[in-house]
């Protein structure tokens, strides 16, 4: 496998780990006046729309992702402005690779709430990552944690946009701080050692690949990207003392 295949395969290998994962990515940024208006909307809501939410949203959650579509589809079409209805539509939506309709979902929950909801932020800025729009994802984000600084996905997805832009110290910084928020998220240690590998501190990335092996001991993936980063260290030393006896 070639570098930048692999580099692919680990991003959409973490992304989708993530973002399939509801709960952490729907975290709600703290009470402020912004979130007022959304919780204005949300009073808004009738009782029909809310309760088919309630059970896409459930269905959802226990991987019934195909069915759920139905339901959060029902609860938009109750109520139009149903921004968290968008969100985990977005979600479904890309856990069954139908990447277009899960941005037009995610952009849809942040044009309803003007912005002020940073779960579909999130969404999208983790699909920008995945296409390697590093810029705006970089941009998106920054503004998502600014409203949810409490969120370890979003540092998450923030230090993936870093890393993409070369920002090393930054990224290194925010993953981090995610790792501070959660420190069961494994794909973040999968991110550092990266991070690490890339400023050649090799010690580092020895000590982030066995915390990444730790949670995640019985998984095959895992176990193949700590093996693929440790070999890709090697050769690098290997080149280097090669290039110092031959320069």
């Amino acid at each position: 496998m070639n570098s930048r295949k692999l580099r692919y395969t680990f991003h959409a290998l973490s992304f989708s780990a993530l973002l399939g994962s509801q709960i952490p990515c729907f975290a709600q940024s703290p009470p402020n006046s912004q979130n007022y208006v959304v919780s204005v909307r949300d009073l808004k809501m009738d009782g029909k729309s809310h309760a088919a939410f309630d059970k896409g949203s459930r269905m959802l959650a226990k991987g019934d992702t195909a069915n759920s579509i139905e339901f959060l589809q029902q609860a938009i079409s109750l109520f139009p402005e149903h921004y968290k209805a968008y969100y985990d539509l977005g979600v479904a939506y890309f856990r069954l690779g139908q990447v277009a309709e899960a941005e037009q979902a995610f952009q849809k929950a942040i044009d309803i709430t003007g912005g002020n909801f940073a779960p579909p932020q999130f969404g999208l800025g983790a699909l920008l990552c995945q296409r390697q729009d590093f810029q705006h994802a970089a941009a998106l984000l920054q503004r998502a944690v600014d409203l949810d600084p409490a969120s370890a996905v979003g540092k998450y997805y923030l230090s993936w946009a870093l890393f993409g832009l070369n920002r090393l110290i930054e990224a290194e910084r925010n993953a981090e701080q995610a790792l501070v928020r959660n420190t069961n998220m494994a794909e973040a240690y999968l991110l550092l050692a990266r991070i690490h590998q890339r400023q050649q501190n090799g010690p580092a990335v020895t000590k982030d690949l066995e915390l990444y092996l730790k949670l995640e001991p019985n998984k095959d993936s895992a176990r193949h990207f700590a093996q693929r980063i440790q070999e890709e260290m090697a050769q690098s030393v290997t080149a280097g003392l090669v290039g110092a006896i031959h320069p």
